[in-house]
């Protein structure tokens, strides 16, 4: 076979990569999550009959799938024909609200039952009029926005979903909000949230809060309401074993007749240490530098570079910019100990500062989510790999800071 055709066979081949790489792609194959979608199914079953239930809160590292399980539990919940909202929190309270509001009018007009469709634009009117009412009292009493006695978009809120939930349970359906890094939301906000799946729950109404976020959240939900520990069902999602890595592998490509040697395979399980982040990273460079089936462990070593820099601008690069200078030398010092967990004395000592000196420091690398605590006196990073990154490229404490959430 020539060069051209050789060249020709391996575009064909690449056209054909079944790997997903990137934030919240969805991959072919959904491996080691099925209790979770088992428990998804469960809760959809138990909408349509008229029962209500408790919400789901998935907790884990970047790199782990969170956002993935969450669209396909909506797809789930949508194709079964419940009302579904999805949100990414972004910290900022006016901002949030307006993306439920729009995620909820949204949902409404995709609804297909014509008769269903109209009363929940009904309900949504009657509670836009009310909101208006509200705004025009407040006015006219002299309370200003920041009277936080009567919120609005609160209140909004509330009514909103109770209104719909009663609709919708008479139709056997039920509202699900999908909420991503939950745990940066405003603390206002999720507060009513929280209090809306337990005052609904308390009405044996059928509104669902399908959440995610990092290590930290159950915490943060925690300390914003004391109950929310009895109002979710509260799970960790973590990195793939073995088996499960070699499975996720296997079927991915095995959909197109391809397979990967011995050799390439178990490389493959080695660099991506079960993270379906880099599962999909390392899988895809392999498959782009191979020429045929079965995938040799030549093509793996050739795609390791190439995965490498696609996970430092995915997943590093970005989060070290964000991070302000005195963030970054904090981040340098527990790189440098090489360790998964580090106690912050250790942390202090190797910055040669007394504790009480860095606190400030350290709040402010778990409250923008590239660290968090996982005991008293204990910080991780919150991306896998993230120490490996800073010891390895060396990345610069002179780049611009970028504060973007």
């Amino acid at each position: 076979m020539n060069t051209v055709d050789l060249a020709r066979r391996k575009e064909a081949m690449h056209a054909l990569n079944p790997f997903a790489p990137g934030a919240g792609r969805q991959p072919k194959e959904l491996v080691g999550r099925e209790q979770e979608l088992e428990i998804m199914d469960r809760i959809i079953a138990r909408t349509k009959a008229g029962y209500s239930d408790r919400g789901l809160v998935y907790s884990g590292l970047r790199g782990v799938g969170k956002t993935v399980l969450l669209l396909r539990m909506k797809d789930m919940a949508a194709g079964q024909g419940l009302i579904t909202v999805r949100m990414e929190a972004t910290g900022n309270e006016t901002h949030d609200y307006e993306l439920l509001f729009d995620g909820i009018s949204k949902a409404i007009l995709r609804e297909r039952r014509g008769t269903l469709r109209q009363k929940m634009l009904d309900s949504l009117k009657h509670v836009n009029e009310v909101s208006l009412e509200l705004g025009l009292i407040k006015t006219s009493i002299g309370l200003g926005n920041e009277d936080k006695g009567i919120s609005s978009d609160s209140l909004r809120l509330e009514m909103m979903v109770e209104e719909l939930c009663r609709e919708l349970k008479k139709e056997g359906s039920g509202l699900f909000l999908f909420i991503d890094e939950f745990q940066v939301m405003s603390s206002d906000l999720m507060g009513t949230i929280i209090g809306l799946q337990h005052s609904m729950g308390q009405e044996d109404l059928p509104f669902y809060v399908i959440a995610a976020g990092l290590p930290n959240l159950p915490g943060v939900l925690t300390k914003s309401r004391s109950y929310a520990e009895r109002l979710f069902q509260y799970k960790r999602i973590g990195r793939l074993p073995e088996d499960e890595t070699r499975e996720c592998f296997e079927k991915t490509i095995g959909k197109i007749n391809v397979r990967f040697d011995d050799d390439a395979l178990n490389r493959l399980i080695e660099l991506s240490k079960g993270y379906p982040y880099f599962i999909q990273a390392y899988g895809s460079a392999a498959f782009d530098e191979s020429e045929s089936s079965p995938i040799p462990l030549s093509a793996v070593i050739k795609g390791e570079p190439i995965a490498q820099a696609s996970l430092d601008s995915g997943l590093y690069e970005s989060r070290w910019q964000r991070a302000r200078p005195l963030e970054r030398e904090y981040m340098r010092a527990m790189a440098s100990l090489e360790k998964s967990v580090c106690s912050s004395a250790e942390i202090a000592e190797r910055l040669g500062r007394p504790p009480a000196d860095v606190v400030r420091v350290r709040k402010g690398i778990i409250d923008s989510g590239l660290a968090y605590s996982p005991e008293r006196g204990l910080l991780a990073f919150t991306v896998p790999g993230m120490g490996d990154f800073i010891r390895r490229a060396a990345p610069s404490e002179e780049q611009t800071y970028d504060d973007r959430a």
